[in-house]
């Protein structure tokens, strides 16, 4: 019985095929030498080219290949046959050569307490397949040797993203697990292993190679601060710790995060001297954008002023029209008035009435509503 370790039976490809009917972004397969030993050498990219696109009959799916510092190649792909016509190769160009997935953009690691320890890890592993309908790839028990808990935490690995899981009947809350930097036992430099160093060995106190012990003071190798290259507190391993944890986050390689955790924090100065291709183009939008912005606020600050010009020039003839006319209306009324107030007798004022209503029918047409009050003074001055 196993109760410490699991890994899926599923192969690779199976397990990338699988990954399509999730959601991801992008698969990225490594091919290195199958000779652990020698790198792959460094061919003509357009020879390389050629090569792709005889034996993957999917190769435009491939977005991007480069040569990592390893001498490994890295194909970053968009499509999971793609990605399996290339873990398939076993010969690049006349070399042998072996192939990998990096899973960390398409899974997830999370951890779960409580665990009893005399759980098998296949029981655990397939009653989270079949309570929650996703794929383990790995799970790894935290016990130390000779302990009498009953409980441990599992570190599960799984395809694809998730918050929680089900297991016997209780949504459990995961916790993401965070990978501790990883630190060179040789050289002391962060972010790689000592197995592919090829430095020279220097003591972690003062950074410096010597025999036997330390006479100098403590200096740094990674921050050149005054402490030793193991010391927790080192800004540099601080910094590789928010990599990590923003790695962890947002599910994408380790590379990727730590490019996006330079750009963000890059000086500018420093991105002046040394800008990513990503950068240069990201900033060439924006500045285009500012631009494109100012020149149609420019454009509606003048068509807002030729408006409120026109505007103010309508609103003065309005309003010496409107004024001419009032003045037009108080005048005739007016004559009205005192021609009415002339007629003494009533023949007289009969007589005189087609003469006022000739007076009226000859004054200009105004376009606009007489006043109530205004209305009836004149309906009355024309009965006088």
């Amino acid at each position: 019985m196993n109760n410490i370790y699991f890994k899926s039976n599923k192969t690779s490809n199976e397990l990338v095929l699988r990954a399509g009917q999730k959601q991801f972004n992008e698969i990225n397969v490594i091919v290195s030498n199958a000779d652990k030993n020698k790198k792959l050498p460094h061919s003509n990219p357009f020879l390389v080219q050629a090569f792709i696109k005889q034996v993957v009959n999917r190769h435009d799916n491939i977005e991007n290949m480069k040569y990592t510092r390893q001498r490994k190649i890295l194909f970053i792909i968009k499509d999971t046959l793609c990605a399996v016509q290339l873990l398939s190769l076993t010969k690049f160009m006349e070399t042998d050569i072996s192939t990998d997935v990096i899973w960390e953009n398409i899974c997830s690691r999370f951890l779960i307490f409580d665990v009893p320890v005399n759980t098998p890890m296949e029981e655990l592993a397939e009653e989270i397949q079949g309570k929650n309908y996703m794929d383990v790839i790995e799970m790894r028990r935290f016990l130390k040797q000779n302990s009498v808990k009953d409980m441990s935490p599992v570190l599960i690995t799984v395809l694809g993203t998730t918050d929680e899981i089900k297991i016997w009947f209780i949504n459990q809350k995961i916790q993401h697990f965070i990978d501790r930097p990883r630190q060179c036992t040789k050289c002391y430099f962060l972010a790689h292993a000592s197995r592919i160093c090829d430095k020279t060995n220097v003591c972690f106190l003062c950074s410096e190679e010597h025999v036997g012990p330390c006479q100098v003071p403590e200096k740094c190798i990674n921050c050149k601060g005054p402490h030793n290259a193991k010391s927790n507190s080192c800004p540099a391993y601080i910094k590789e710790k928010k990599i990590l944890e923003f790695k962890c986050r947002n599910h994408i390689t380790t590379s990727e995060a730590r490019r996006v955790f330079h750009l963000q924090n890059m000086k500018y100065s420093e991105v002046v001297k040394s800008p990513p291709a990503s950068a240069e183009l990201q900033n060439t939008v924006n500045l285009k954008f500012k631009a494109l912005l100012q020149s149609v606020n420019e454009k509606f600050e003048c068509l807002l002023q030729s408006i409120n010009e026109k505007f103010e020039k309508q609103t003065a003839i309005f309003a010496e029209m409107l004024h001419k006319t009032i003045e037009s209306i108080m005048q005739n009324i007016y004559k009205i008035i005192v021609q009415s107030l002339e007629t003494n007798t009533l023949p007289t004022r009969k007589k005189k009435l087609p003469k006022n209503l000739d007076l009226i029918s000859s004054l200009p047409m105004i376009p606009f509503f007489f006043p109530k009050a205004l209305g009836q003074l004149f309906f009355s001055a024309l009965l006088l």
